[in-house]
């Protein structure tokens, strides 16, 4: 693989969030990508829980702290 033709640190947070959702979309329709069983029934018993109100909402940057907290 040579030389990649854009450089990412160049690009702004909001251009890099535009190639991302680029990236994303060029993967074709979700039925391309295969989701594992395991995974499917996980998604699924979290869906239950959030409509029926027994799931603990935190905030994204409530989840990146713990996150980190837990690799310190």
């Amino acid at each position: 693989m040579g030389k990649p033709a854009l450089q990412i640190d160049d690009l702004s947070k909001h251009e890099r969030l535009e190639l991302i959702e680029r990236l994303w979309e060029s993967l074709g329709g979700d039925d391309e990508l295969p989701i594992p069983a395991e995974l499917r029934t996980e998604l699924a018993a979290r869906e239950r829980a959030l409509e029926a109100g027994s799931l603990e909402m935190i905030s994204v940057e409530d989840a990146l702290v713990a996150i980190r907290n837990r690799r310190a």
